[in-house]
């Protein structure tokens, strides 16, 4: 019997990202403006075709009013079960 723990579920942090704006009741593009960027980094973000770097994570945690190592860490773990599991 092995004890290596395995997460429950590994998300995108694109998808914790869309769950936080839909109970905010924000659109992307007032999301965009609040963390300052593109309408397209946030899409992107969303879809997980960016990784969200430290600067992206501050910008997110600042609009939202969350910690940057939050956003980090979802990041992390994920592209973690990536590489060692495959999307």
């Amino acid at each position: 019997m092995s004890s290596k723990l395995v997460a429950a579920e590994v998300f995108p942090p694109g998808e914790h990202l869309a769950e936080e704006l839909a109970a905010r009741g924000l659109t992307i593009p007032q999301f965009a403006e609040l963390m300052g960027q593109p309408v397209h980094v946030v899409t992107d973000v969303l879809d997980a075709l960016i990784e969200v770097t430290p600067d992206l994570a501050a910008a997110i945690s600042s609009a939202l009013g969350t910690s940057t190592q939050l956003w980090l860490n979802l990041e992390q773990i994920y592209r973690s079960h990536i590489a060692t599991h495959g999307a």
